[in-house]
């Protein structure tokens, strides 16, 4: 059964509802009668009103002749039907009120006499609602035709509707300087633009503006040659205190820039590439579209410095441009400067992964112009990518990546021969340093990876700041969303969705509003309207139920509860560190196999479980921490951790099934996509959190404490963030070990660990679930 989720839906006055509807076509007054206003709605709609059935054993065009009366039963039968649901076998004709509230539709009180004035409210969030098929019926129905294709704005429920002709898009390439001399040749570094926009007379146009670096090409090849080596011993670490100096964002004036001869257009086009299906369901509603890639990819100039603000700013320097602060030329040759003169000025920027850390990085410059982001997966500080508590740390499915493997794979300049045969030789020295510089000897955070930290400057962050995150992603993990969140401003206006995915994109699902959601917010933001859209801090996709999300008013409980690890006063658990020699390999040969057989239980002698029943119901809200006292027997040791909901049960998977093909239309018959969704399967365990540490950095990321070899040492780990529900009867299971075939260097030394339990606890920040 479909459950759906509405957050996007704007409370309106009932001469705004009148308003927007006598727009859309349908002229109605609240003196007519309910089924006089009931067939004007039909006759107005692109609907095929023979078809649908008023009741089991009415057709509707037999209900609209006779007297009969309407009442909330014929309503809701008429309604679904209208909404994608197929009469007498997903719903029962004669209990269509029930169907509808189970489905968590939009509803009016069904004890209220369904007055024109009430049905009118009624039809209004009916228009609002979303289909079975992902759209709400609005839209549907603008696609079909309810209302022409203009190129004008308009306007339903304060969401922009796809009236703009994407079959005459406007798509442009330019270049624009920008302030980034990343080559330190004394000329800064030109930008590749490419622009999408619709025709548009009534003015100038917003524009969304999607950041990647991988947008014009990847170099696999350079990139499988660059991986490094995981089997390596951990390092031995001089004691002490590690200090940086703060890293200020460079400067963001251009000076003077050189005459050229104003063109009054690009000179080069371009006819497709990827583009990111949220910013196209906006392009069909006016809103342009801009891609960047910055310095170092294929048609730009300058080195992949990947992460730190000069790549930052060359993303910003298409805001300033938009914003008349910088110029774009027809090509590299800078001789005619094309101006932004269709734009009004106001961005947002979207995207996932690289290009929602870009997104985190542009709103900490605080540039002009840029009034939201909406960061999805993105990463807040690149050294908690790629490292963790002192320790080498790969993200989840690429053991061996690491930053400079990143800077090859998106080098696409060396994807052309004249590019590769000019510039190749000072990349590859530049590359040598990065590679230096970024330290997989010790794992230590340092100067470089302090250029790479998004968060000492999230409180210049001006513009309103959306993120999206997976809580079973374990590629960028959840702590790069709850640090952002956490280190922005007090009163800062920010909204959080945390889903239960893994690295993925959810705007094409099934259970929630989301591009509805945006197209409210954005059309706010980018267009000088109200923002009456009403968002609760945090939305939560409930994990194990069924396309369940609800309200949280923040993530990270200050209310704790501790949980002994032991169940009696003297209990030492003990692991090894050493795998017999197939073992090692097989693992290594693929580290699924080695999850696997962690979790289930099949790795002993190497792992630590420790498994604790949950007597009641608790909502993990943060970061949970395990307090430890360890011993080993080497003077350099890391752990892992991982915490599973263990034992078979329905749960929601970390990746999205499709339910119906290509049934989102994105404009009018224009970008469709699949309508996807996370089914309730059965599952022997789900993963809560994990955690990795260099013994040596037990006392803080900037210290370095000796480790004795059979001395007790005790310590908190922070794992990652979750907010998970658990019921009474959960079991949780604690996994502690020592190398991690994911994530880790993979260290076969012979090294025993032993850990005193009665001296250990979990330490839960939980909250009452609202």
């Amino acid at each position: 059964m479909v459950t759906f989720n509405h957050f996007s839906i704007v409370e309106k006055s009932m001469d705004e509802k009148l308003a927007e509807l006598d727009h859309l076509g349908f002229h109605w007054s609240v003196f007519w009668e309910p089924k006089k206003i009931l067939r004007d709605f039909l006759i107005t709609s692109p609907v095929d009103m023979t078809k649908l059935l008023a009741s089991p054993s009415l057709a509707l065009t037999d209900f609209l002749k006779l007297d009969v009366a309407l009442d909330w039963e014929i309503y809701w039968a008429i309604s679904l039907q209208l909404l994608g649901f197929t009469a007498n076998f997903e719903y029962d004709l004669s209990h269509a009120v029930d169907f509808a509230k189970k489905s968590k539709l939009p509803m009016l009180d069904d004890e209220l006499e369904l007055t024109s004035e009430v049905l009118i409210e009624g039809l209004y969030l009916l228009l609002a609602s979303r289909r079975k098929n992902g759209m709400t019926l609005v839209e549907q129905w603008v696609s079909e035709g309810l209302i022409p294709v203009d190129n004008q704005f308009h306007f339903f429920n304060d969401k922009s509707l796809a009236t703009f002709d994407t079959s005459k898009l406007k798509r442009e390439i330019l270049w624009v300087e920008s302030n980034v001399d990343s080559w330190g040749r004394g000329q800064k570094d030109l930008i590749k633009l490419q622009i999408i926009r619709p025709s548009f007379d009534g003015g100038k146009l917003p524009v969304v503006m999607t950041a990647s670096p991988y947008h014009l090409g990847i170099n696999g090849w350079a990139n499988d040659k660059q991986l490094h080596d995981m089997k390596v011993d951990l390092n031995e670490k001089a004691q002490g205190s590690l200090h940086v100096n703060p890293e200020a964002i460079p400067s963001q004036e251009y000076g003077q820039q050189a005459e050229a001869e104003t063109a009054s257009e690009a000179s080069y086009d371009f006819t497709h590439g990827w583009t990111y299906s949220l910013n196209d369901y906006l392009l069909a509603r006016g809103f342009a579209s801009v891609y960047v890639a910055g310095i170092g990819t294929r048609d730009s100039d300058g080195f992949q410095t990947s992460g730190d603000y000069q790549q930052v700013l060359s993303m910003t320097a298409a805001i300033d441009w938009l914003n008349g602060r910088t110029k774009a030329y027809t090509s590299k040759r800078r001789d005619h400067e094309v101006k932004a003169d269709w734009a009004n000025g106001k961005v947002a920027m979207t995207g996932r992964s690289y290009l929602g850390t870009m997104a985190y990085g542009a709103a900490t410059t605080a540039v002009d112009g840029l009034e939201v982001i909406l960061a999805e997966a993105g990463i807040s500080s690149w050294y908690g990518y790629y490292r963790e508590n002192g320790l080498v740390r790969s993200p989840g499915g690429y053991p061996g990546e690491d930053l400079d493997v990143l800077a090859e794979l998106t080098y696409s300049k060396n994807l052309d021969g004249a590019d590769f045969l000019e510039n190749n030789e000072a990349y590859q020295e530049k590359l040598k340093e990065m590679t230096i510089s970024l330290d997989r000897a010790y794992g230590d955070y340092n100067q470089f990876w302090e250029a790479r930290n998004y968060l000492p400057h999230a409180d210049e962050v001006k513009a309103d700041v959306l993120i999206i995150h997976g809580l079973q992603d374990w590629n960028v993990t959840p702590d790069q969303a709850y640090n952002f969140w956490h280190a922005l401003p007090e009163g800062h206006r920010k909204h959080l969705i945390l889903h239960r995915g893994e690295h993925v994109y959810i705007n094409s699902w099934q259970s929630i509003d989301l591009s509805e959601l945006v197209n409210s917010y954005f059309s706010a933001k980018l267009l000088d309207r109200a923002l009456s859209l009403e968002l609760p801090p945090v939305i939560l996709q409930e994990n194990g139920r069924a396309q369940s999300w609800s309200a949280r008013s923040e993530w990270g409980s200050s209310e704790i509860l501790q949980i002994p690890l032991a169940k009696t006063a003297v209990s030492i658990e003990k692991f090894e560190n050493h795998y017999d020699e197939a073992d090692f390999e097989r693992y290594s040969k693929d580290f699924k196999v080695f999850k696997e057989e962690l979790f289930t239980g099949k790795i002993s002698q190497q792992t630590s479980v420790i498994d604790l029943d949950i007597l009641d119901e608790v909502e993990i809200n943060g970061r949970v921490e395990l307090q430890l006292k360890v011993k080993v027997s080497d003077s350099k040791a890391l752990l892992s951790a991982q915490i599973l909901d263990f034992g078979n049960k329905k749960r929601l998977p970390d990746r999205a099934k499709a339910i119906d093909i290509k049934a989102l239309d994105r404009g009018r018959n224009f970008a469709q996509e699949d309508l996807l969704e996370l089914p309730l399967v059965d599952s022997p365990y789900q993963l809560v959190s994990k955690a990795f540490l260099n013994l040596q950095n037990r006392e803080g990321l900037m210290e370095h404490k000796a480790v004795r070899p059979d001395e007790w040492m005790e310590f908190r780990l922070s794992m990652q963030p979750n907010i998970y529900r658990l019921e009474k009867g959960d079991k949780l299971r604690i996994l502690l070990y020592s190398t991690d075939f994911e994530h880790t260097i993979r260290d076969n030394r012979e090294v025993s660990y032993e850990i005193d339990l009665g001296r250990s606890h979990l330490i839960v920040p939980y909250s009452d679930g609202e």
